[in-house]
């Protein structure tokens, strides 16, 4: 190519030169303003969502605050009801302190009253039964047949049914009566109590019927026994079902007052308080014997 040509073309890209970067000026200053307005238009939204928070920050704060305020309020409602139940578990306890300290103390009174009440009721029971030492209880005796003076009656009739000679002096009855209601026709008689005045008198008497075995008044059989206390007969019936038992053994025994049994066996004589101790014995015995 000549020379003159390329100078030329030369000149001609240099003068495009500064044209092109006066257009590219202008496009990055009107991308900056159009980036600024953009920036100016986002931060005016930010800002109004700025608002916008705030105000809801602010109102969640205060319902927050109120609430709170609430709950400290009903904290110190707790803690002055939890402060009032704890002073009355307070005095609740020292009361139930003292009250079981009362109980111990009438717990100990009872048991000592007790103790004293069953010693009187046996020493009751006692001269309850000493009481009746002299008297005797005649059973199945006929309705009517001791006159209007039993008392007479049996001085002369006892004598007859044992037999003079087994009763050393002249038996004298201080009272007699029946126990009871009188009964209809087709009852039982009932049971007739005699007190001697002689307490040696009534050894004679038992010792007697003990030895003729059945005692009769005319044709009909009676019987005699010691006139016992209510106390005294209950503990003795304890022991029927021990005595039953002793009897189809053929072991000698008998009961002494109040209640206590004497078993005879092999030459030795046993003494039981108890039913349940004699009950004991009775086995003993019966696994001896197999």
């Amino acid at each position: 190519m000549p020379k003159t040509a390329k100078t030329g073309q030369e000149t001609t890209e240099k003068s495009k030169q500064p044209k092109l970067t006066e257009f590219r000026l202008r496009g990055e200053t009107q991308k900056a303003n159009a980036s600024s307005a953009q920036m100016a238009e986002t931060c005016a939204e930010g800002s109004s969502k700025v608002d916008e928070i705030l105000s809801i920050v602010t109102s969640m704060k205060a319902d927050f605050s109120t609430r709170l305020n609430k709950l400290l309020t009903a904290v110190e409602d707790i803690k002055k009801e939890l402060s009032d139940c704890a002073e009355r578990v307070t005095v609740a306890e020292v009361r139930i302190s003292n009250t079981e300290d009362d109980i111990s103390a009438l717990r100990a009174k009872v048991s000592a009253m007790e103790a004293k009440g069953k010693a009187l009721e046996e020493k009751v029971l006692d001269l309850e039964s000493r009481s009746r030492r002299n008297n005797l209880r005649l059973v199945n005796l006929p309705e009517g047949a001791e006159g209007q003076d039993p008392c007479l009656f049996l001085e002369k009739w006892l004598p007859e049914a044992l037999g003079t000679e087994k009763l050393q002096t002249p038996l004298i009855i201080e009272r007699a009566h029946r126990i009871g209601p009188r009964n209809d026709g087709n009852a039982p008689p009932r049971t007739l109590i005699m007190r001697f005045l002689n307490y040696k008198d009534k050894l004679a008497v038992v010792s007697a019927a003990r030895v003729q075995k059945e005692v009769r008044y005319k044709e009909q059989r009676v019987r005699l026994y010691p006139d016992l206390a209510a106390g005294v007969h209950q503990l003795q019936k304890q022991l029927d079902t021990v005595r039953e038992d002793l009897r189809k053994l053929g072991i000698k025994h008998g009961v002494i007052h109040p209640a206590k049994l004497l078993v005879t066996y092999e030459g030795k004589t046993h003494a039981f308080k108890t039913s349940a101790e004699a009950r004991e014995f009775l086995k003993k015995i019966q696994k001896n014997s197999k």
